[in-house]
């Protein structure tokens, strides 16, 4: 059988980011249907009542279609961009214009173009750096001189058009701005508030900054986990301290592509999906993976190897931002990722992974199972687990079997779509022995499972008051 005749489940999950060409109801249940795993909602957009609505009809889908979709909160942290303009301002290659803060935009006299900025501490920041880019890089301008009065003369490197409240870019300078702004904690808060899933945390620096948000989320009683964003040049050096703090990652390659030399970034890419699977925390790659299909229908292929190389270094989930937020065909967009994912999927043993390495006795179980699965050859392993944590060890070494949490209750169950492989069930838990019966009944009737499968059962058994892991084999019948 060919992949095009496999129902074989896709294990590599699907990120979707919700916007107008996807906020209605009977869209999100389109992309729900089409294989979304997380829906992920950019509060730097939108009014609080319509982040509501999007968070109540994807509670509404999970309650009415038996799904268990996610849901991630994008917060903008802090950023420099344009200031408003009535009409965009075209700028010629070559020409040489004025940044200035916006704090000037009264005293300033000059016969140059002025492009101002919202940022006091433009003038000291640039100073690091010798290029300034507008849209990751959309244009570029090359730094002539810093004036006394705080405004920067650059030359344009290319033509274009500069709209209101466009981003900039300072490739590897260290911005003198709080990463978390007081939106960003509002938003926290409202994330932690409304029994949210995720929350990604935008042009992080250091653990420190992580560190704060996870003692608001406490103070909060909330168990919402932490996504961090890789976007600057000081997340990629201090990255192994942030993937420690944080509950995952993403590779958000418009900025971090800004940031840094291009060229590196896939090495960078690799890098970082490497250093999380190892420390056993999910990694999404994220921006431009389809990004053609914002306007058209089908994929350029370089977009479809990008995607396919995602799969095949195994990151727990790839991300669709403008193609399903205000693409023209966003079901068409994730049914293009799914298929690019399955694919590749089909042909994972001709790329190897690295051995990852075991930190602890939990981990070494939790690989135990994994090598078990090979040599029973199993069709899956279910993980009967109370905090989704044994889950989450087991994901670490990517078995090539679908993994089967089995966690008691909703919210722990849609915090494992994000883990490579993992397809959570939810039921009441009682002994040990009716809860892995009425397990193994759910994963048949859900499809998961068949008469005559053999799997790895994993579970904590209480022996003498304390817990014990135990690793099965069972034949279902």
């Amino acid at each position: 059988m060919n992949f095009l005749e496999s129902n074989m489940r896709r294990l590599t999950k699907i990120v979707c980011t919700l916007g107008p060409s996807s906020a209605s109801y009977e869209d999100m249940k389109k992309l729900a249907l089409s294989g979304m795993n997380v829906a992920r909602i950019n509060v730097s957009h939108g009014t609080r009542e319509s982040q509501k609505e999007l968070i109540a009809n994807i509670q509404k889908i999970n309650k009415e279609e038996n799904l268990c979709i996610a849901i991630l909160i994008d917060t903008r942290g802090a950023e420099i961009r344009t200031g408003d303009v009535q009409d965009p301002i075209e700028i010629s290659k070559d020409e040489e214009v004025l940044f200035a803060p916006t704090t000037l935009e009264e005293n300033i006299g000059t016969n140059r173009k002025i492009i101002f900025v919202g940022y006091d501490g433009f003038s000291a920041d640039v100073r690091e750096t010798s290029i300034i880019l507008i849209d990751n890089g959309e244009m570029s301008f090359k730094i002539i001189t810093i004036e006394s009065n705080g405004s920067v003369v650059a030359k344009a490197e290319q033509s274009g058009l500069i709209g209101s409240r466009r981003h900039i870019n300072l490739p590897g300078a260290d911005i003198d701005l709080p990463s978390i702004t007081e939106k960003d904690w509002d938003d926290i808060a409202f994330a932690a508030e409304n029994d949210i899933d995720f929350v990604a945390l935008s042009f992080i620096r250091n653990e420190e900054e992580v560190i704060e948000v996870r003692n608001l989320i406490n103070e909060k009683n909330s168990n919402i986990q932490i996504i961090t964003k890789i976007e600057t040049q000081k997340a990629v050096k201090n990255i192994s301290e942030i993937i420690d703090a944080s509950d995952g990652i993403m590779v958000a390659r418009g900025d971090l592509g800004a940031e840094v030399p291009y060229e590196y970034l896939p090495s960078i890419q690799d890098e970082i999906v490497t250093k999380c699977r190892d420390a056993g925390k999910p990694v999404i790659v994220a921006t431009h993976m389809l990004e053609s299909m914002i306007e058209h229908p089908i994929p350029t292929r370089a977009e479809v190897t990008d995607v396919a190389h995602a799969a095949m270094e195994r990151t727990d989930a790839t991300m669709l931002s403008g193609e399903t937020a205000n693409g023209k065909h966003p079901t068409v967009a994730i049914d293009s990722m799914d298929r690019i994912l399955r694919a590749a999927e089909t042909q994972l043993s001709r790329y190897p992974l690295e051995d990852v390495g075991i930190r602890n006795e939990s981990e070494a179980r939790a690989e135990s199972a994994v090598s078990l699965s090979k040599s029973s050859n199993a069709t899956a392993i279910m993980v009967v687990t109370r905090s989704g944590q044994m889950a989450r060890l087991v994901s670490k070494f990517r078995p090539k079997v679908p993994i089967i949490p089995i966690v008691p209750n909703e919210s722990i169950q849609r915090k494992m779509q994000l883990l490579y492989g993992a397809f959570p069930l939810l039921i009441s838990f009682g002994e040990i022995e009716d809860t892995a019966h009425i397990a193994i009944s759910k994963a048949k009737k859900e499809g998961l499972v068949s008469s005559g499968d053999t799997v790895v059962l994993v579970s904590d058994t209480r022996t003498k008051g304390e817990a014990v892991t135990s690793i099965q084999i069972r034949n279902i019948e």
